[in-house]
């Protein structure tokens, strides 16, 4: 349940509730209830780079995210031997061109002296974003990290509210801000945590429900990705929609998700 637990996620559950509502009482869909700022936010593909895939086989995953016009791709990063993931992502990068937009996340893998060198690789194949490289909870950490390296440093899906998100802006850790919105507690709060990345003037880049993501990317952020990651595509009744790359907020009013009634029945209790 990550670093603090489900008492948090299912505070989000009801602010993601109350937002729905306000949304339907208003006759509006919760994106232009927040402002309306776009009507559509590009996606980079993240189900189809794990550790236990072959190259060939992410790259064909890639490649299919691309023929979609997406922005680009995200592959893991992360073993006990670094080279092999540097090797990993020169092929890639080989099989893709150089052109390709590629992020890659080593979620809190590596000590600093590694971080470091495999920032240095990544680098030279002109990746896009170095995410989670240490433990989260070394801030002093990650800000020499990201002093140390050209290449941006992007975190926050394990960070739990603004105050975690504050002290690493505070401390020049992170380049690039991804709040999570079921852990760091709903919408209200995520959307504090953006304000905080706007003051600090460092890009954001919402973490995984995309089905909720979208409503904050198209409300309030005029630019940046979001992360399509389907994990939960089927607990609901109407897919997304993604058009040449890009993902449009649903436009019923509230967040306009509904739950398959099938999911409901098999996960119903009495």
């Amino acid at each position: 349940m990550g670093r603090h637990g489900l008492v948090i996620q299912a505070q989000a559950a009801i602010d993601l509730a109350l937002w729905d509502i306000k949304g339907k009482a208003a006759n509006m869909p919760v994106y232009k209830l927040l402002g309306g700022a776009r009507e559509r936010a590009p996606v980079y593909g993240s189900d189809g780079g794990w550790l236990y895939m072959s190259v060939s086989e992410m790259v064909s995953e890639f490649e299919a995210y691309l023929e979609q016009g997406m922005a680009g791709i995200k592959m893991k990063v992360g073993h006990d031997d670094p080279r092999v993931d540097i090797e990993r992502v020169r092929q890639v990068r080989a099989a893709l061109g150089d052109e390709a937009w590629i992020a890659v996340d080593a979620n809190q893998k590596w000590d600093y002296p590694t971080a470091l060198r495999v920032g240095r690789e990544l680098e030279q194949l002109g990746i896009a974003w170095f995410e989670e490289p240490l433990l989260c909870e070394d801030i002093p950490g990650h800000a020499r990290l990201a002093a140390d390296l050209d290449i941006p440093v992007a975190l926050g899906e394990t960070l739990g509210s603004r105050f975690e998100f504050a002290a690493y802006l505070r401390a020049d850790a992170v380049d690039i801000i991804q709040p999570d919105v079921i852990r760091v507690g709903g919408l209200t709060e995520t959307l504090k945590v953006i304000a905080l990345a706007d003051a600090a003037q460092r890009p954001i880049a919402p973490h995984h429900m995309m089905e909720v993501s979208i409503h904050v990317a198209c409300g309030v952020m005029h630019a940046g990705l979001i992360e399509y990651m389907p994990w939960i595509a089927a607990a609901f009744a109407q897919p997304a929609i993604i058009e040449d790359g890009h993902m449009l907020p649903p436009p019923k009013p509230g967040l306009g998700l509904e739950l398959a009634e099938d999911v409901v029945a098999r996960h119903r209790v009495e």
